[in-house]
């Protein structure tokens, strides 16, 4: 089975579209745990960057803002789509609402849409 079929990634996918970000990172944290190739790096990098809208969630900005960092630059290299996943889309989105919440450190909870996961195939 190739990877963006295993359906913990679809899964993932769909919880962090959901906005189920805590679900999301434990699903995919399941397969990165076991890859040990090139894509290690690719699920480490949807971990935090869901991690870190959990974080928002949980009103804890600079946490958001580290693990948006650190999970943008995992995820750069795997640009422009990979396993199936629109990564550039992703990377846009994710760097608007850094540079909107560096702005702003105590955002308004519901000032924030995380975006979604967008597949290609």
């Amino acid at each position: 089975m190739e990877a963006k079929d295993d359906p913990r990634f679809l899964k993932g996918i769909d919880e962090f579209n959901e906005q189920l970000f805590f679900e999301c990172h434990e699903t995919l944290e399941e397969i990165w745990l076991e890859d040990h190739g090139d894509d290690r790096k690719f699920y480490q990098g949807l971990i935090q960057v869901a991690a870190g809208y959990f974080k928002l969630q949980q009103n804890v900005p600079a946490g958001a803002l580290k693990l948006w960092r650190t999970g943008i630059e995992k995820l750069e290299p795997y640009a422009p789509v990979f396993l199936g996943v629109d990564v550039d889309a992703l990377i846009r989105a994710v760097q608007k609402d850094l540079a909107d919440l560096d702005r702003s450190p105590a955002p308004e909870s519901d000032s924030f849409t995380p975006p979604k996961i967008t597949r290609t195939s």
